[in-house]
């Protein structure tokens, strides 16, 4: 097996991370999970340098009043990917490693964070779907 040209540097950063539980909330009926992102690429200016910071944003139940939810969780994350002088010269498909792949990296370092939150808060412990990040 041949290693990627395209690669997380290091480990991935919390750089942003919100809880609030709802204390009056009541579990009755099965609740439709509430999940949005938003991906931001930073590229570096220097053309020598093939790297690009990804921030990754997930907000769980964000979209909807406190009151009607039993919790509300916003978590940014960010990576920093490099990619080899092949991969500079394919840019259609490094805008996918860096729209898609990327992001889908950093995800899973997210999903464990949010079972981790729940749980710790008193809840039911969540563990949120898998994302297909290329639709």
């Amino acid at each position: 097996m041949k290693e990627s040209s395209f690669q997380l540097i290091g480990k991935p950063k919390v750089s942003k991370i919100s809880y609030e539980s709802n204390e009056k909330y009541f579990f009755k009926d099965e609740l439709v999970l509430e999940l949005n992102n938003n991906i931001q690429v930073i590229k570096s200016n220097d053309k020598e340098i093939h790297e690009s910071i990804i921030v990754l944003n997930v907000g769980i139940f964000t979209l909807k009043d406190i009151s009607s939810v039993p919790f509300q969780i916003n978590i940014e994350i960010e990576g920093r990917f490099k990619w080899d002088d092949k991969l500079e010269g394919t840019p259609e498909i490094l805008e996918i490693m860096l729209t898609q792949n990327a992001p889908a990296i950093l995800y899973s370092y997210i999903r464990p964070i949010i079972t981790l939150i729940t749980v710790e808060g008193n809840m039911p412990p969540l563990v949120i779907p898998l994302v297909n990040f290329c639709e």
